[in-house]
């Protein structure tokens, strides 16, 4: 159903496209294509986004190094009370303090697991919110910038070629001498976007 709805509504872009080409008697139309994933990669502010969230991923991570030391401690300490418990001929009164030692040894392991767990599907929600965030905001601005640089231009068609639309498919199926302004748009945005 979604590829029969793409389908029929690139036909009619295409269609208004070739109507508005055959109407362009004395006007030639003027198009260019544009590269959002190039712009993604090598746009500034995402890579000032990118910065933040590896910066926070890494302080992230070093707590979750410091929480999995104390698992790995409680780990060793478990094997060796384990390993006591069962090669040692002790008194009934001696066996329940370690069994209770174990207890409470387990319980905290159990626990600082459960927290990592916890902590680490929480920092993967998080990243994927701020990253989808971050990437909305650019695309927002990329959008205003093309648009502002095709008005100022003349352009009366930009088409975004990287193939990432919703569809997967690109928009743009022939083009003749399209003017790729995807490095103009870099420029502008690498310089509007410094705080």
């Amino acid at each position: 159903m979604l590829r029969t709805n793409f389908s029929a509504k690139l036909l009619l872009h295409l269609s208004t496209f070739a109507l508005l080409l055959s109407q362009a008697n004395a006007t030639e139309l003027k198009v260019a294509s544009v590269n959002i994933d190039k712009i993604l990669l090598h746009c500034e502010a995402a890579d000032r986004e990118l910065s933040y969230l590896k910066s926070g991923r890494d302080r992230y991570l070093r707590e979750r190094n410091t929480r999995q030391k104390k698992i790995n401690t409680l780990a060793i300490e478990l094997k060796a009370l384990q390993t006591k418990i069962n090669h040692k001929a002790m008194p009934r009164s001696e066996r329940d303090n370690l069994l209770n030692k174990r207890a409470k040894l387990i319980a905290q392991y159990q626990s600082l697991t459960k927290e990592v767990q916890q902590a680490d599907d929480e920092q993967t929600k998080n990243t994927k919110q701020k990253i989808s965030s971050a990437t909305n905001r650019i695309l927002k601005q990329c959008h205003l910038e093309i648009k502002t640089y095709a008005k100022a231009n003349g352009f009366h068609w930009v088409l975004e070629t990287s193939g990432n639309t919703t569809s997967r498919v690109s928009p743009l199926i022939y083009a003749r001498h399209a003017i790729d302004i995807t490095d103009d748009i870099l420029g502008i945005l690498n310089k509007e976007l410094v705080p």
